[in-house]
């Protein structure tokens, strides 16, 4: 079963069980977590500002989302390419989101993430920026990790970059 908390809008002054805030009008947003999180967050955060959290989660997601209606307002071109492994053209709808030395990466109208390797005459493709940073950033030789493409991709799709250290 899960558990129903109601968190009220940032930065507010609670008065007499109202929020109030100079700027904005007060908002009530209620967040279902399952039960099992339920029990984890409040074992694991006891002194962690739950609401905080949330807010800042949600800022995220909102800059985010703001990222990828710039990526759709630009709309979608067909890309074609030389695929060297299977020695024929491919071809798909995309928007260039980062452009390295080596690699080019396109935003399919499905939210994929394809990248093709033009030395390797490769395209690899990834369902989240996640799985995207994890395959490029995890070469420990700088000639293969390509930081430059990582970067530009966090930022055209909203996500944060960390460039990772070997220290």
């Amino acid at each position: 079963m899960a558990r129903r908390y109601t968190y009220t809008a940032v930065q507010c002054r609670y008065t007499l069980g109202q929020c109030t805030d100079n700027r904005e009008e007060p908002v009530r947003l209620t967040i279902y977590l399952p039960d099992s999180l339920a029990a984890e967050v409040r074992a694991g955060l006891t002194e962690t500002n739950i609401s905080a959290v949330c807010q800042a989660a949600l800022r995220v997601e909102l800059e985010r989302e703001r990222a990828m209606e710039k990526i759709d307002a630009g709309g979608y071109q067909r890309v074609q390419l030389y695929d060297g492994k299977q020695e024929h053209d491919i071809a798909f709808r995309g928007r260039k989101i980062g452009s390295s030395a080596r690699a080019d990466a396109w935003l399919t109208p499905k939210g994929t993430i394809a990248v093709y390797d033009r030395r390797e005459q490769e395209l690899w493709t990834y369902d989240e920026y996640e799985a995207f940073q994890a395959a490029h950033g995890a070469f420990e030789d700088d000639e293969r990790r390509d930081n430059i493409l990582l970067e530009q991709v966090a930022q055209a799709l909203g996500a944060k970059y960390v460039e990772e250290l070997d220290i």
